[in-house]
């Protein structure tokens, strides 16, 4: 025979389940920054699409999350690019080399940007992490909120390409000019 008895969770401890955790409450957690790469690598060309892309994955942290040890989950949601230039674009994805994409060199992709002007620029991702937590164990809980972490800013060098016209093929004259 059990005797009869009451568990009491106290409001906003780890059994309750009523408590909202927000992004704010993740002070102790911080995602991973993500790495970035570039295809032509550090450079491009001013009118011809450079091709940017992102790494970042599920990830988790372990911390003390309102005071009771936790977990905490990082899903990537969504990434934010700023390409020095004034221009910023969002991407549900970090991107892929054209190699992986089939897709010849300097073609246009969902992280792709042309520069119009040659310069020095300095390109920067962030990428936005939903959140979920869990204590000792138990069941993940949805953070409220999103929250994002950058990448080290990227430095592209763009420049001007010309064109110009040949006597000869270079597979006939090797040696001419623009071979």
């Amino acid at each position: 025979m059990r005797d009869d008895f009451t568990v009491n969770c106290i409001p906003g401890s780890p059994c309750d389940p009523n408590l909202v955790v927000r992004v704010s409450d993740l002070v102790n957690f911080q995602p991973a920054a993500p790495s970035q790469t570039m295809e032509p690598r550090g450079w491009s060309v001013a009118g011809l699409p450079a091709n940017f892309i992102a790494s970042a994955s599920e990830h988790s942290r372990t911390g003390a999350l309102l005071g009771y040890p936790a977990e905490v989950h990082f899903t990537p949601v969504g990434y934010r690019w700023s390409y020095g230039d004034g221009a910023e674009a969002s991407t549900n994805s970090g991107g892929a080399t054209w190699a992986a994409l089939g897709l010849p060199e300097f073609s246009d992709t969902a992280t792709s940007h042309a520069f119009a002007s040659p310069g020095s620029y300095a390109v920067v991702v962030a990428v936005v992490y939903s959140a979920e937590y869990r204590f000792a164990g138990l069941a993940w809980r949805p953070v409220q909120g999103t929250l994002s972490t950058s990448a080290s800013p990227l430095g592209v060098i763009v420049g001007n390409a010309q064109t110009v016209l040949v006597n000869r093929e270079c597979t006939t004259n090797p040696a001419g000019p623009g071979c």
